[in-house]
């Protein structure tokens, strides 16, 4: 079984790309994609901008004998346009359309996301043409080729956590991921238990559709004292403050999965996160939920996690998935195995 990588851009289709790819200094190459009769296209990127314009592309693989495989993360475009910038929701509407018109099978990283495709293709021809299966996530962050080094004021916020008793969100500033209601929770427990509240450390790039929260974190009176905001952070120095922190805070309204409670559990942190399904359908132990934005119950239960976290660690998770083990069953997915067997060893080269 050969694994050949491809990628499209804005201006051509879909090209092979050199085995060495993901080496800064390589050039892509700009030979087409050609098929032969059983080849398997895996789309594991969300390329909603540009899968669309390259469905003759697409077509064709399909019609010299190859099957078109597609990842889907999430449908909140479509579920919460108002969560995201006008073109994005566009876009995904356009990929979407593209996925139920192409593809023999999309690999949902949830149930709860595998749930909602089936329902949003009811009645229609992708019904009973598309397969709806999952693709299994890992939170081992090490077994993914992490990226190292921190800047100075990482190093520092990391000799502060590492002092203090800190809460850590992770995820871009973005309208769906509860910012502003994690913060009014704070902004409760600094002014009415202050002694007793954590102080939190957010890790996320600027994101769409939020500038004056992203002033409020700026300008907040604890910022660089009880709270701290990193924009851009390497895999080493996040796996650092997941060690660090006492636990993680998860305010999401929904997600295709949630990986930082993997990820907590990988570290064996706890964590607390909104009541929503695709958290539950994880069934982790380290992980206690909340119901309520209110400021005054929210504090209430960061202080209850602390007090967990103050008692020991939760639970081990067992068996915790490395990203081995998600290839296997990827593989196993996308009928590459054999009772459980990979047919063939995968080799990743170029082909000719």
């Amino acid at each position: 079984m050969d694994v050949v990588p491809v990628y499209a851009g804005p201006t051509r289709g879909y090209c092979f790309a050199p085995e060495d790819f993901l080496c800064p200094e390589t050039k892509p190459t700009h030979l087409p994609v050609g098929v032969r009769p059983g080849d398997k296209f895996l789309g594991l990127d969300l390329t909603a901008h540009w899968l669309p314009n390259y469905s003759d592309q697409i077509s064709a693989w399909r019609r010299h004998g190859a099957t078109i495989h597609i990842v889907v993360y999430d449908l909140l475009p479509l579920a919460r346009p108002d969560w995201f910038e006008k073109a994005t929701s566009q876009h995904f509407a356009r990929w979407f359309k593209t996925v139920t018109n192409h593809a023999d099978q999309v690999l949902c990283i949830s149930e709860s996301v595998a749930q909602e495709f089936r329902r949003r293709i009811i009645g229609t021809s992708a019904h009973e043409r598309v397969k709806v299966s999952r693709l299994h996530l890992s939170g081992d962050i090490v077994g993914s080729i992490p990226s190292v080094g921190r800047c100075e004021r990482v190093a520092q916020t990391l000799d502060h956590v590492r002092s203090r008793p800190t809460i850590l969100m992770i995820g871009t500033i973005e309208p769906r991921k509860g910012y502003d209601r994690a913060l009014d929770a704070f902004d409760w427990l600094w002014s009415h238990e202050s002694s007793a509240a954590p102080d939190l450390v957010i890790v996320g790039k600027p994101g769409w559709k939020t500038a004056p929260l992203q002033e409020r974190i700026r300008n907040h009176r604890e910022n660089g004292l009880r709270l701290h905001w990193l924009e851009n952070v390497s895999d080493e120095a996040l796996m650092e403050l997941y060690e660090s922190s006492r636990a993680i805070f998860h305010a999401s309204y929904d997600e295709g999965f949630g990986l930082p409670l993997t990820e907590a559990a990988t570290h064996r942190r706890w964590a607390l996160v909104r009541d929503l399904p695709v958290f539950r359908e994880q069934n982790l132990s380290n992980v206690r939920y909340f119901d309520s934005d209110a400021p005054e119950a929210l504090g209430t239960k960061v202080l209850d996690l602390m007090g967990e976290a103050e008692r020991g660690l939760p639970p081990a998770a067992s068996p915790t998935p490395n990203w081995a083990w998600s290839v296997g069953k990827l593989l196993e997915e996308l009928g590459l195995t054999h009772d459980g067997v990979v047919r063939q060893p995968p080799v990743l080269r170029m082909v000719s």
